[in-house]
């Protein structure tokens, strides 16, 4: 039976290999011997390629132990925009971007303008006033419960 520890191992095994050493796991769904999803990034983004590769890799791991069912689902994928930000590593690619981020001490919405070793900064509106100047806001990593990037139209 397939375990969340032995996806975490197969994953670690594929991370290793050249090309693969930026990916990280962010979060996965297993659903007893049916279903599998995977939520992967790196640094500089997930391609459509990298998801491809890891899911035949996933995909021949599982079927060479008999791990699930004859039918399973397995998904790969990059977390995308709805699911929250959940490492530091994450932040970077969201330079420039509109976070919505509740912390410990209440809730933000600004502009990601730094990412520091245990601290983002984001551009804030002092009461959300859209002509009011902006103010930089650093917060301490460990004290986010959630943040997520708005998605933008303009």
């Amino acid at each position: 039976m397939l375990t969340e520890e032995k996806v975490v191992s197969f994953l670690e095994e594929k991370f290793s290999e050249e090309g693969f050493e930026e990916c990280f796991l962010v979060d996965m769904e297993l659903k007893g011997t049916s279903s599998l999803s995977v939520f992967i990034d790196s640094v500089e983004g997930v391609s459509f390629d990298t998801c491809r590769s890891v899911s035949r890799f996933l995909e021949s791991r599982i079927e060479e132990g008999g791990l699930m069912d004859a039918k399973y689902k397995l998904e790969v994928s990059s977390p995308g925009v709805d699911r929250p930000l959940k490492f530091l590593k994450q932040y970077p690619k969201h330079l420039g971007r509109e976070l919505d981020v509740q912390t410990t001490e209440g809730d933000v919405r600004g502009k990601l303008v730094e990412v520091e070793d245990d601290q983002i900064v984001l551009e804030v509106k002092p009461g959300g006033k859209k002509k009011a100047p902006t103010e930089r806001k650093a917060i301490n990593f460990d004290s986010i419960k959630s943040a997520k990037v708005l998605v933008s139209f303009k």
